[in-house]
């Protein structure tokens, strides 16, 4: 009971977290609407143009920018990173629930498809019924095939790469990589209305255990 309850444990930690970057993730999308930070983008497009250089910019360039307007930050390409970048960590903290982990006798139990199968098959039929259930099941097998090809692992089936030769005068092999955003693909509005109830169910789940044990 001890190692089953601080599998869940961690569970719990891991989606807490994800509630945490719910909430960051939604204060990002609401200061992007502002206008600011393409506000921002609009002074840095002006230097650009002036320098004619299409790249960030960098170096001496970047620090005389600075010194005029300031360090403004950020612009719409770092909002779009910052979001990028919440929403992969949301889908890999979600998967630790089902990847497999290493136990330990006594504390924590292992986590393996046995022991963690049935379960997620309780705790979410508690807390959800008919399409929705369907639904979030389907989120995460997209969560997982996320996890497994873009998020952790940079599968080639996530690319589409093309390959040339060296031709006269070039510097080296001529190649292109196609990079598959598959984050676009979630339902966000789906996931912030959902989470909330599968921790609840979670919690549930854990509070039930700790009677049968004693320890509550």
């Amino acid at each position: 009971m001890k190692e089953t309850l601080g599998r869940l444990y961690l569970w719990q930690i891991a989606l807490s977290r994800i509630i945490d970057l719910l909430a960051l993730k939604e204060r990002v999308g609401r200061f992007c609407n502002t206008g600011r930070p393409l506000h921002i983008t609009e002074f840095y497009d002006n230097e650009r143009r002036r320098l004619k250089t299409g790249l960030r910019l960098d170096g001496a360039a970047l620090k005389s920018f600075e010194e005029e307007h300031g360090s403004l930050f950020p612009d719409i390409h770092d909002v779009q990173l910052v979001d990028e970048l919440i929403s992969e960590e949301i889908i890999i903290k979600f998967c630790t629930i089902f990847n497999d982990g290493h136990g330990k006798s006594g504390v924590i139990a292992a986590n393996k498809k046995p022991f963690w199968e049935p379960i997620l098959d309780e705790i979410i039929a508690e807390a959800f019924s008919g399409n929705i259930r369907v639904k979030f099941n389907k989120f995460i097998e997209d969560a997982r095939g996320y996890r497994n090809k873009h998020g952790a692992h940079f599968d080639q089936e996530s690319f589409i790469m093309t390959h040339g030769n060296k031709k006269i005068d070039e510097d080296g092999v001529i190649y292109s990589v196609g990079w598959s955003n598959a984050l676009l693909s979630f339902d966000w509005g789906f996931v912030n209305e959902t989470i909330p109830a599968f921790n609840k169910s979670l919690n549930a789940y854990i509070k039930k255990l700790q009677k049968a044990a004693g320890i509550i």
